[in-house]
């Protein structure tokens, strides 16, 4: 396609696009210009093809599940992931395909130095303590896993950015996020796994379901399962919340 060419085709799918936005969208007028919402990537033209969009707001269907054992909370907010997306599976379920170490932390100065590793099993007691080393919890790799044996698609990893795990809302999966019990951001310590990796972690670790976003208000929405309740946070929190942990996430669909 010649350049005169392709860019008729991009102003014919922007006008397009403008057209479809004030059909879904109102209108909100200001003094003598008309204002239309437009979404952060909520559309993509394909030259020669059509046009796609995200809606800007999202709330899915998700049920608000309460963690039933202290440290199961990765568990139950796999649960309600999967419950979301019509698995009708149980945190117990969960928690019972995960692998277990439960072998004692080495502690040194009343921290762990040598303990297990929280990416590959649940490590410790789950009915333990996170501030006496006795119990803590497990990452994405087992979630996933789960996730899969569930009938799911998983897509689990660190690395993931707010912009990304609302793009996986607005299209419909729910994402399961590792966080703070009190959604701020804290620094991590480290231990060294019997299998020599290098473990991040914190005394607050928790994990919660994204289950909502409203770009137009600039919020993310979550199931908190140490409560059972739905908790809506700024973009600019929610960022800083799953800093803590590298943006550990697993996506659901």
């Amino acid at each position: 396609m010649n350049p005169s060419k392709r860019i008729a085709v991009a102003g014919l799918a922007a006008l397009c696009l403008a057209t479809a936005l004030s059909i879904t969208y109102p209108l909100t007028a200001r003094a003598s210009y008309t204002a239309v919402p437009v979404c952060r990537g909520s559309a993509v033209a394909a030259l020669g093809g059509p046009l796609t969009a995200l809606p800007c707001v999202v709330s899915l269907a998700a049920p608000n599940i309460r963690q039933d054992m202290p440290l199961d909370c990765e568990s139950a907010a796999l649960a309600v992931a999967l419950r979301t997306k019509g698995f009708p599976v149980t945190q117990d379920w969960v928690f019972n395909q995960l692998p277990k170490d439960t072998r004692a932390a080495v502690l040194s100065g009343g921290y762990p130095v040598r303990w297990g590793d929280p990416y590959l099993a649940f490590v410790g007691n789950v009915y333990g303590s996170e501030t006496d080393f006795t119990g803590y919890g497990v990452y994405y790799g087992p979630i996933a896993a789960a996730a899969r044996r569930a009938g799911a698609s998983a897509q689990g990893r660190t690395g993931w950015t707010t912009e990304q795990i609302e793009d996986q809302v607005r299209s419909g999966n729910p994402v399961v996020v590792w966080t703070n019990y009190n959604f701020g951001y804290s620094a991590t310590r480290h231990w060294r796994a019997w299998d020599g990796a290098w473990v991040p972690y914190t005394t607050r670790e928790h994990a919660v379901t994204v289950v909502g976003v409203n770009l137009l208000a600039g919020t993310v929405t979550v199931v908190d399962v140490w409560q059972g309740s739905r908790r809506t946070l700024s973009e600019p929190a929610f960022t800083q919340a799953i800093a803590t942990f590298g943006g550990m996430a697993v996506a659901v669909s």
